[in-house]
């Protein structure tokens, strides 16, 4: 399997995210941050799929209003989402939620299940992480329920380490893991999650 690397660059609050030419000629897949209010539908859908993957409630935490609100929230300054892309198809996404000056939350990584198997999750992570770093951000937090095992066992291998809840009343089994972006060693090279 072939080494990854994403790169994200932030000029004048536009990210232009790259990963090496080898894997985005071997998958075709790109990923590109979401251009809002343009890819609203397209990215809602596949949040909706997520969600109803994940068969659960998510009023606790705000979701329906997350959701009205999406295109402010996941445009910068406030956040963003990018969005791995094969041909017009949606193939996985991620979202970056500002917390403060030095904090972002994030959200919702999700790969579709015909994308399963090619490391796009690990991808996804990279180039959020590195716009991340280019934002100005140095510590990433998130939370994540008992379905996303996978994820979990992705965040562990990329460095992210347990930490206490940053909200009240989290989902029983729901884990929290921060990460700070001076110890973040790079892009993935052997993790297989």
């Amino acid at each position: 399997m072939p080494e990854i690397r994403c790169t994200a660059t932030v000029v004048n609050r536009q990210i232009t995210v790259t990963a090496n030419q080898s894997m985005q000629a071997q998958h075709a897949i790109t990923i590109r941050p979401a251009r809002l209010p343009a890819d609203h539908d397209r990215l809602l859908a596949v949040i909706h799929e997520y969600v109803q993957w994940l068969d659960m409630d998510l009023s606790y935490r705000g979701f329906t209003a997350e959701m009205a609100q999406f295109d402010t929230l996941f445009t910068l300054p406030s956040g963003l989402f990018l969005f791995a892309e094969h041909a017009d198809d949606i193939a996985g996404c991620v979202g970056l939620l500002r917390h403060d000056a030095h904090t972002a939350e994030i959200k919702r990584l999700y790969v579709r299940p015909p994308y399963l198997g090619r490391q796009l999750g690990q991808q996804l992570l990279d180039a959020l992480v590195s716009t991340a770093m280019q934002l100005g951000y140095t510590r990433l937090v998130l939370d994540a329920v008992p379905q996303t095992v996978v994820a979990q066992q992705l965040y562990l291998a990329y460095g992210f380490t347990e930490i206490a809840p940053y909200y009240a009343n989290p989902l029983p089994g729901t884990r929290f893991f921060g990460l700070g972006l001076g110890e973040h060693a790079g892009p993935f090279s052997s993790v297989r999650v």
